[in-house]
């Protein structure tokens, strides 16, 4: 996840900060390699695959550009896609809502839901306290998303980052995937909608977006489909 292409996206959370942070930018030490957290393994099960490269870029001394996102054979094939499908129907009780038609444009309504529901006490609301950059760096964040609005079912966690300080709630993961951006949208329509969120669909340039909030919660995704094949999709969630 760029920090030029979150500013675009998440310019009201403000994400060009968190960008920063998740591309390696920012003071917060990273993990080495052979450091994952075997609790966190164990509670992601096969829901999520951590990317290999990635975590071995990261212990590469002085790094400073982002390793792209990148899936193996393995995840690619027809069996594997059907695979992912048939999970992320299952996680939201066997079959997807169908998804309506996209409505056109910016998203900046949802972005700015997600940032107003971060802030989750009166004082830090009223003072607009800039949650994404007290987030930090750690893939664990990843299982710590709302049950609802899980990573996609068999995706590739590239990044993740989040913040439970100083009256904020804030996660947000940057992941890839094999299915395409609009099976993305269509798993997070049913599950935000099973989990008790509102949510809309748009589709803003090549990005499709799904968002809602509710009762002070709020979340937003954000898929695209990369040159590589890979749909990159980045889910931003909020609140208490």
């Amino acid at each position: 996840m760029s920090a030029s292409n979150a500013a675009g996206r998440y310019f009201l959370i403000p994400i060009p900060i968190l960008g920063l942070a998740l591309a390696g930018c920012s003071a917060e030490k990273k993990p080495q390699e052979g450091t994952t957290d075997p609790a966190l393994t164990e509670a992601l099960g096969d829901r999520i695959v951590v990317d290999p490269e990635k975590v071995a870029g990261q212990a590469e001394a002085g790094a400073t550009t982002e390793a792209p996102i990148t899936l193996p054979a393995a995840a690619r094939t027809p069996q594997a896609l059907a695979a992912a499908r048939k999970s992320a129907a299952d996680a939201v009780g066997g079959e997807l809502l169908p998804l309506p038609t996209a409505r056109k444009g910016g998203a900046s309504a949802l972005a700015e839901a997600v940032a107003l529901a971060a802030r989750t006490s009166e004082q830090s609301r009223v003072a607009k306290t800039d949650c994404a950059a007290k987030a930090a760096f750690s893939e664990g964040w990843a299982a710590k998303l709302p049950a609802a609005v899980p990573v996609y079912p068999r995706a590739a966690v590239h990044e993740a980052a989040g913040t439970d300080a100083g009256g904020c709630s804030l996660r947000v993961v940057n992941f890839g995937t094999a299915v395409s951006p609009e099976d993305v949208a269509g798993f997070y329509y049913s599950a935000a909608q099973r989990g008790g969120y509102g949510a809309e669909y748009r589709i803003d340039g090549g990005e499709y977006v799904v968002g809602g909030s509710k009762a002070g919660r709020a979340y937003v995704v954000y898929a695209r489909k990369l040159a590589s094949g890979v749909t990159e999709v980045d889910l931003v969630t909020s609140g208490g």
